[in-house]
């Protein structure tokens, strides 16, 4: 047996092999843990020439090692996938750096299809092995990482209320709660992953020493994925490496064709002390280190929604003539100016028909005449949603066309059928970019993209796309689109909900597409209609746990009318959202000028909200720090129906103060670098406190 070392002050890294890959192991030398201590998986099932073949194990590995004199060194391994003798040629070339006494290490896989012809990728893992025990508390022999946890990274909790936090006993006996999007208005199509852990991130630790793990991909849609295995009557983790997900995601790997070469993203391993939420911020540091963080001059309008209190009404002429017209839009404006916001937001009903993205004039009066007549009446910018797909036949031989032919339209709910443009073809991108554009050269200052969702793929070959489409081609279509009009338009505000699953748990890494020129924010996850019940039922804490790992902008309406009259859901939003809107208060006098007093609070450390870092001990306790402003917001929340009293604890420190602040909203006490701030909070209600700081030189 081969043995080849490699090592930093951080961790030691060890391969054996012989004719084969044995094992890699993977050992943080702070605590002692061997996060890896078993053969590595290299499995495939590959179809070549109408057989589907198993390929187990790395034959034949080379270990190859390059320096650099500054950067550190690479370790390649390379052999050939599955036993010699396989009618399917497949090699694997892995390749680890090792930074010059850095605490990560980096792994890219790239798979070479050495066969004369394509082959498919029917399964396919790769990622290094932890073998497992049952924890002592449950009678077993117990484990190094006895108590260790799996922290999923951003979304601790997702959108759909369910948890990704799993301990030794869950990883043991396989208990992944794999998070999808379900809508009637999509066919339905199976994931790949059940039953298997799916994240962008993961913070594996005790609370002292811990093992972060980031995949990152931005050319295809990957994630970090964890699987329990039974073999011979042991248990073992697989983890990092490279996993198909979703539907089958990256697509673009699944069929190799003779002779080409594929890579998967990267996954980077690094050894941390502290708690998860210490991976948290080091999860958001790397993600802004590339680029997907806030922008050097963002600074969101606070919008007006008038759906709340217009309606939604489709493309029904007789009710959008009553309800939507100049008349209701002014009255709107009017709430907007009085409550304190800076942009009227058009949601469903300016268009001749929705999904058109034709301004409807007959009703509204010339676009540009409109935007003129509200900033010059009411002092306020203009904005609009446009969607993906059309309730009208707006854009034939556009549409998506299935295997069959047929176009793509179907009536999910309530007798209003809608046709599906076809993102990909150059045709729509060419006539909605044209048509978006008109409203924009109109003076509008934001944009929405909404409900491009997809409904799977296009078989039309006269639309200039591959066919058919994947999701991934469809989601850079829609990216493109935004890119164009930032191209023409550079001062538009762009928010762009995920194109594959738009409202709820998403399908994309959140990174994913974004970069300079693409767009600037995504959606919160659609808890703008019941935005008090999405609190108290605690789905909306995925907003805080988003929060510890991004600095993307994210955007959402409230509708005051589903809030209390202690504003919590409202500050709930603007402590965990960016970028706000509100809407609603018809017939609630009491609300509106709650929200008023609210919003006029707000506004004044809306610098603080929307640019500032953000920090948390807790779920209900945030902390939005920025620095150059020399202030420091925190936000308590009271989710119960009893009087909350507590102690919040603060190093100055860790936040970058020095021991001189001043507090404003409760009672302090300071001692040395500790801050502790007393909270009495009323029943289901939020807490306001303002720390003014000089920052450490």
């Amino acid at each position: 047996m081969n043995l080849e070392s490699f090592h930093t002050s951080r961790y030691q890294f060890d391969i054996e092999f012989d004719n084969r890959l044995r094992k890699i192991a993977l050992k943080d030398t702070y605590s002692g843990v061997e996060f890896a201590d078993s053969e590595y998986r290299y499995s495939a099932f590959v179809e070549y020439g109408d057989k589907i073949v198993r390929l187990e194990g790395l034959y034949s590995p080379v270990i190859e090692e390059t320096v650099s004199p500054r950067a550190g060194k690479t370790v390649i391994i390379s052999g050939h996938l599955g036993e010699p003798g396989s009618d399917a040629h497949i090699n694997v070339r892995q390749m680890l750096y090792i930074p010059e006494d850095g605490e990560f290490l980096e792994e890219r896989i790239a798979l070479h299809n050495k066969n004369g012809k394509d082959v498919v990728l029917r399964g396919y893992r790769f990622g290094f092995r932890k073998r497992l025990a049952k924890p002592e508390r449950y009678g077993g022999k117990g484990i190094d990482i006895e108590d260790y946890r799996l922290v999923a990274l951003p979304f601790r909790l997702q959108p759909d209320g369910k948890k990704h936090d799993y301990q030794l006993d869950d990883l043991y006996h396989g208990r992944y709660a794999c998070s999808e999007f379900h809508n009637v208005q999509r066919l339905v199509q199976e994931v790949v992953d059940k039953n298997r852990g799916r994240s962008e991130g993961w913070a594996w630790t005790n609370g002292e020493n811990g093992l972060l793990v980031i995949k990152y991909n931005p050319d295809s849609v990957e994630y970090s994925m964890l699987d329990t295995e039974y073999i011979g009557g042991e248990t073992y983790l697989t983890f990092g490496g490279a996993s198909p997900s979703l539907y089958n995601e990256p697509t673009e790997i699944r069929r190799l064709s003779a002779g080409a070469e594929s890579a998967f993203g990267k996954t980077r391993y690094h050894f941390y002390e502290g708690l998860w939420r210490r991976g948290s911020y080091m999860f958001r540091e790397f993600m802004n280190s590339q680029g997907h963080g806030l922008s050097d001059n963002y600074d969101p309008p606070i919008h007006w929604n008038e759906l709340y209190n217009i309606g939604w009404h489709h493309n029904d002429p007789a009710a959008l003539s009553e309800h939507y017209n100049l008349e209701t839009l002014e009255c709107e404006a009017a709430k907007a100016r009085e409550v304190g916001c800076d942009t009227l937001y058009l949601d469903p009903g300016w268009e001749t028909c929705e999904g058109a993205t034709s301004w409807d004039s007959n009703r509204l009066g010339d676009p540009a005449g409109f935007v003129n007549m509200i900033k010059e009446k009411y002092g306020l910018n203009a904005a609009f949603r446009t969607i993906g797909r059309s309730y009208c036949d707006d854009y034939p031989g556009m549409y998506r066309r299935r295997p069959d032919g047929s176009v793509g339209y179907y009536a999910p709910y309530d007798q209003k059928p809608f046709y599906e443009p076809c993102v990909c073809s150059w045709q729509y991108q060419e006539e909605k970019l044209k048509r978006i554009r008109a409203l924009a050269d109109a003076g509008m200052s934001f944009i929405m993209f909404d409900e491009f969702d997809w409904r799977g793929g296009c078989y039309n070959p006269d639309h200039g796309h591959p066919v058919p489409t994947t999701p991934n081609m469809h989601a850079h279509a829609v990216v493109e689109l935004a890119k164009k009009l930032h191209k023409s338009h550079p001062n538009l505000l762009i928010e762009l909900h995920d194109p594959v699953w738009p409202w709820g748990v998403r399908y994309l890494p959140m990174y994913f597409l974004h970069e300079a020129g693409s767009f600037d924010e995504s959606w919160a996850f659609e808890f703008m209609w019941n935005p008090l019940e999405d609190l108290l039922s605690g789905k909306a804490l995925s907003l805080f746990y988003y929060n510890l790992s991004y600095e993307i902008p994210l955007y959402t309406n409230i509708n005051m009318d589903n809030d209390n009259d202690n504003c919590l859901a409202f500050w709930w939003y603007a402590s965990t959202v960016r970028h706000l809107g509100i809407g609603g208060g018809n017939g609630n006098d009491k609300r509106f000028e709650a929200y008023k007093q609210a919003l006029s609070e707000y506004k004044g450390l809306k610098d603080v909200y929307c640019r500032g870092r953000f920090f948390a001990p807790d779920e209900l306790t945030h902390i939005h720090v920025l620095p150059e402003s020399g202030r420091c917001v925190v936000n308590a929340f009271n989710l119960t129906d009893t009087p909350l009293s507590r102690k919040v604890n603060v190093r100055l420190s860790d936040l970058g103060f020095m021991e001189e602040v001043t507090v404003e909203g409760a009672p302090y006490q300071l001692s040395g670098d500790k801050l502790t701030l007393d909270l009495q909070i009323p029943p289901f209600s939020p807490m306001i406190v303002k720390v003014f700081f000089k920052l450490v030189s």
